[in-house]
């Protein structure tokens, strides 16, 4: 098999998700962006990404078996903010896009966050506030329909409290800590 020399500069996102019940197989989808010698992406040949950019290091989120990234549509706006999810069909191996809310659209990089609550799609917005951090956990309730995002959770995150990793079937949130510890929240209680 012949290697191939990466090209530099260049990044890439990584997908993952399960092709079932089709082929009861798994595939793996690898974005590769290369910038050119000034300094401006481009679209690589052959690839239907149209004008949009994953996030670099995004987390991914596998629903309805699609994968999904934060994104930004690189016409639109630069590529500087975030507006929209990418969407890649494990089946079909078609990508889509998918609307943030307007709450969540324009967020820095590093304030968002994909994944999967119960069997829907999340988007953890973070910020700070007068008074320290907070997230917001929004959850779209009808997968692929704009109008059925709505915020789930505003949270403070106190104790050292970092980020959403995950939810417990109770409905308590995950988060990792700065001192690298987990703790569960429920937000209903505080």
């Amino acid at each position: 098999m012949p290697s191939i020399k990466p090209q530099w500069p260049h990044m890439c996102v990584l997908g993952f998700g399960a092709d079932l019940p089709e082929t009861d197989g798994f595939k793996l989808v690898k974005l590769v962006y290369h910038m050119n010698d000034g300094g401006v992406w481009r679209r690589v040949v052959g690839v239907e990404i149209k004008n949009c950019m994953v996030k670099f290091l995004s987390p991914q989120a596998f629903v309805n078996g699609v994968v999904h990234w934060i994104a930004s549509d690189v016409v639109v706006n630069g590529g500087d903010l975030w507006s929209l999810v990418k969407a890649f069909s494990i089946a079909d191996e078609v990508f889509g896009e998918i609307m943030l809310p307007d709450a969540l659209v324009g967020v820095t990089t590093t304030n968002l966050s994909i994944m999967l609550f119960e069997e829907s799609l999340v988007v953890v917005k973070y910020g700070s506030e007068i008074g320290g951090d907070s997230c917001e956990v929004w959850v779209m309730k009808q997968y692929g329909v704009l109008e059925s995002w709505s915020r789930l959770y505003h949270i403070n995150l106190v104790a050292g409290m970092e980020k959403v990793v995950g939810f417990r079937n109770n409905g308590e949130v995950l988060f990792s800590t700065r001192m690298n510890d987990l703790v569960s929240y429920d937000p209903n209680s505080g």
